[in-house]
């Protein structure tokens, strides 16, 4: 995966809001950093005037001063220290993309690259002193952790059963030994997220640019999505605010049908939308048991961030892809 510089960054103008001002040179500690929501994660705290420290399985470098990069090798249980000493908060967003097909080998791979790294990062601030540990963790999880439903759904929704309900609840109780020795903790549950730089969005575009976009299934199954400027956005919301700790679904208050996503894409593409929907059994064919999570329904409440004060850049789906697919 290609890694990003970003020691000339451009200075983003900050919001005005009390909790999103520069936080002076505070550290902020990133796991998953090089990934789609951790290389968009680096460069909004970057901007904002943090200092980074950015987990790496390779050995990485910079040009900007204020971002720094450790070596870490969670499968030996190996961290540095220093990479921890005496920082603000972290954010943990390492763990395998899920979107493969889940063989019994990738399966223990996606917990594991998620319960481990948590593991890890927890072992090392226990070796610190107090006065040196950080203060907050913010995880982030997934929208998986809800059964598929036409239903509405908030954070007090039971979670799912299956694989991916066994993944959401793994890696969400991977924070509680963090809670446990004083830390406050934010998991938030993420959505299809929509960015211009990969994700599901680059997996559809060559399909709809060829005029073969399509629903899938019988496409009236819900979709939650997010703008990935407002899920970083929504990180540095919930380090930044005292009050704010527990579970949270991390979603735009738009949900949508998986036709109603389809169609707007193809129109804001400019493509005709006339392909047949591409058949569950198909999906299954080729994906196995992780086609699950394509046609699985989730119309997700984002209420309780909102409730805290949050805004959206990206409140609607017209909005958000025509960002994305500028």
């Amino acid at each position: 995966m290609e890694v990003k510089d970003f020691s000339n960054l451009p200075k983003k103008q900050l919001s005005t809001s009390p909790c999103c001002c520069i936080m002076g040179q505070k550290s902020v500690v990133i796991s998953g950093g090089t990934g789609l929501i951790g290389q968009e994660a680096v460069q909004f705290f970057s901007e904002q005037g943090y200092a980074l420290r950015i987990l790496s399985r390779t050995k990485q470098s910079s040009r900007n001063k204020s971002v720094q990069y450790y070596q870490w090798n969670p499968s030996d249980q190996h961290i540095p220290d220093e990479a921890l000493r005496g920082a603000y908060a972290i954010i943990h967003l390492a763990g395998a993309p899920i979107a493969e097909r889940w063989t019994p080998s990738y399966k223990k791979s996606i917990i594991d690259s998620r319960v481990n790294t948590a593991k890890v990062i927890l072992e090392s601030i226990k070796r610190l002193a107090d006065s040196e540990r950080p203060k907050i963790i913010a995880g982030a999880s997934a929208v998986g952790w809800y059964p598929s439903s036409t239903a509405v759904q908030s954070e007090s929704a039971n979670r799912a059963d299956g694989f991916i309900g066994d993944v959401t609840e793994a890696w969400e109780n991977s924070l509680h030994g963090f809670k446990a020795i004083g830390m406050r903790t934010v998991t938030l549950r993420i959505g299809l997220v929509l960015s211009p730089r990969g994700g599901f969005l680059s997996r559809l575009k060559p399909f709809f640019n060829l005029g073969l976009g399509s629903a899938i299934g019988d496409g009236k199954h819900w979709q939650s999505w997010i703008h990935i400027e407002d899920i970083v956005r929504l990180f540095h919301w919930t380090i930044s605010n005292d009050s704010c700790s527990g579970v949270y679904n991390a979603t735009a208050p738009e949900s949508v049908t998986n036709l109603e996503m389809s169609r707007a894409l193809a129109r804001i593409m400019k493509r005709p939308f006339l392909a047949p929907n591409v058949p569950a059994l198909v999906l299954r064919l080729v994906f196995g048991e992780m086609s699950s999570i394509l046609i699985a329904s989730h119309r997700i409440d984002s209420s309780r961030i909102q409730s805290t004060g949050f805004t959206y850049a990206y409140p609607t789906l017209e909005k958000a892809l025509l960002s994305a697919l500028k």
